[in-house]
Order: structure tokens, then C-alpha cells, then sequence
């Protein structure tokens, strides 16, 4: 759950950790999640795509049958011994994709959030939409995922003068 969540919100590993079960607006018509005090004390919230709402709540169904609490204040991630920690989140993501055989050595749990930010841009050219995904005060820190690949390059000077 907690890979899913990194790599379909962007959010920081602290965010992560930090999630409580009322953080998770999943209503009829919505499907977002509450980031309380995040980098810089700033809150807000991340609109979730269907996919992840539905995880979610199978995640919160398989708590409930563990008779796990899922109340508002609960924290989503939980271990034996209490909530997972920022240091803790980062270890767990890191042996499970070393398990699945998705781990890359050298790159840090971060990336999953470098790689979310990638791919948003990538699908609209949007950065007004990634800032505001990834919770950024200014503009400029959101500039560096709005890197032109080589197949962007590629595709837009096709036909260029034609």
C-alpha cells in the first residue's frame, strides 16, 4: 500500500508516514488525501485517481478484518510496534522492491516521487497541476520536472518547417 500510495500521489516519505485513516477523503465524489503540515508546514490536498481510491479501501477492509482501528486519528501504517516512521517507510519500500525486483541501487525512495512528478507533466504539459499535486509553494522548485526528453524533442520539430 505504502509503494502504491508514493508512486500515485507524489507525496514526501514524512507525508506518507504521517497519514491517518480521516486523511483519506474517498466519499461519494471524492478521492483525495489530506497532507496535514507537510515540507515547510504547508497542508493541502492530493486528488487520487480511481485506481488508488480503490486500493485504499481494500487496505482500510483488510485493517478492519485484522481488527486493526481505522478511526479518524489512526495512522494508516502500523506495525508491531506502533506507527511507521519516516525512517522505518523508506526501508519497508525499499526491501518489497528489491522483493519485486523493482529496486534500482542508488536511488532513494524520493525518486518514486521525482518519477510521479515525471510522468504527471509528461501526460499534460501542465506544471500549474504538478505544483499543485506536489504541494510546492513556488513555481520554480516544480521546473525541474518539466525536463524536455529527447522523445519530446524529437516529436516536436517532426514536420518542423514542412
Amino acid at each position: 500500500m505504502a509503494i502504491d500510495i508514493l508512486t500515485s500521489t507524489g507525496l514526501r516519505v514524512s507525508e506518507a508516514a504521517n497519514l491517518r485513516c480521516g486523511d483519506l477523503k474517498m466519499g461519494y465524489g471524492e478521492s483525495k488525501i489530506f497532507v496535514h503540515e507537510g515540507k515547510g508546514h504547508i497542508s493541502g490536498s492530493v486528488v487520487i485517481n480511481d485506481s488508488l481510491k480503490k486500493h485504499l479501501k481494500q487496505f482500510l477492509n483488510w485493517k478492519r478484518d485484522r481488527r486493526e482501528s481505522t478511526g479518524e486519528e489512526d495512522y494508516l501504517f502500523v506495525g508491531q510496534r506502533g506507527k511507521w516512521t519516516s525512517q522505518a517507510l523508506p526501508f519497508l519500500v525499499k526491501k518489497y522492491l528489491k522483493e519485486f525486483n523493482l529496486y534500482e541501487s542508488g536511488k532513494s525512495v524520493h525518486a518514486l516521487r521525482h518519477a510521479y512528478a515525471v510522468e504527471l507533466y509528461a501526460k499534460e504539459h501542465d506544471l500549474r497541476a504538478v505544483q499543485k499535486q506536489l504541494r510546492h509553494v513556488s513555481i520554480q522548485s516544480t521546473l525541474i520536472y518539466a525536463d524536455v526528453t529527447d522523445e519530446r524533442l524529437s516529436e516536436q520539430v517532426k514536420g518542423l518547417w514542412n
